[in-house]
């Protein structure tokens, strides 16, 4: 047995308090070389909706991709120290706060939520943070190399923008009114494009295993 496997029950292990021998109290939804990821903080990002719902997507999609997410960030992140992650100011750490609680019925529901999955506000802002800064990085890093040609404008517009719009019976307007918008989606397009090769490269430096959601 290789030393990768022989980590996972010792883990597991470890994570079984001595007068419990036989229960275990988590698992391991993936392990990023040595470094874990388990189920209930999984089910934390799930339930406080760190990442928003997509419409349509049942659970079972919704917690793949959380966890899809989660190891990607690890990776990204882990990257993002290497260099040093820059600082976040507060405001905006409380303003990607403010827009989580809004997916709540109440901040009476998202207080509650917190209590269920053990979280405080404070691992929350945490957390928060963490997205911020590999965003940050992002934005520092590949944000400047992007450039969109006027071509690429008025291709993404006859080929793409123009036609979904009379797919779903709206008005066309002139590329001419649209040419800022489009220029934002396929910049949007083209940055996320070079964050997923990017995180490519980090997971093909690392080992990653997936034991939940497959």
């Amino acid at each position: 047995m290789n030393d990768r496997l022989r980590l996972v029950p010792l883990l597991l292990a470890l994570l079984t308090p001595p007068s419990l021998e036989a229960e275990i109290i988590d698992r391991i939804a993936a392990l990023i070389d040595r470094q874990v990821i388990t189920l209930s903080e999984v089910n934390q990002v799930v339930e406080i909706r760190l990442r928003a719902p997509r419409q349509g997507e049942d659970e079972g999609e919704y917690r793949r991709r959380v966890l899809d997410a989660m190891v990607a960030h690890t990776l990204r992140y882990r990257d993002v120290e290497r260099f040093g992650a820059a600082d976040v100011p507060a405001d905006s750490i409380e303003s990607r706060l403010r827009e989580i609680i809004a997916r709540f019925p109440s901040e009476e529901a998202f207080t509650d939520t917190l209590l269920r999955v053990e979280l405080t506000l404070d691992e929350v802002r945490a957390l928060i943070k963490r997205q911020l800064q590999v965003q940050a990085y992002v934005d520092e890093r590949f944000a400047p190399m992007i450039f969109v040609s006027i071509e690429e404008i008025e291709s993404y517009y006859r080929e793409t923008w123009a036609p979904q719009r009379q797919e779903r019976g709206l008005r066309v307007p002139p590329l001419a009114e649209v040419s800022e918008e489009i220029r934002r989606l396929v910049r949007a397009d083209r940055l996320q494009d070079e964050i997923d090769r990017w995180t490519e490269q980090l997971r093909a430096r690392a080992n990653v295993d997936i034991f939940v959601y497959r």
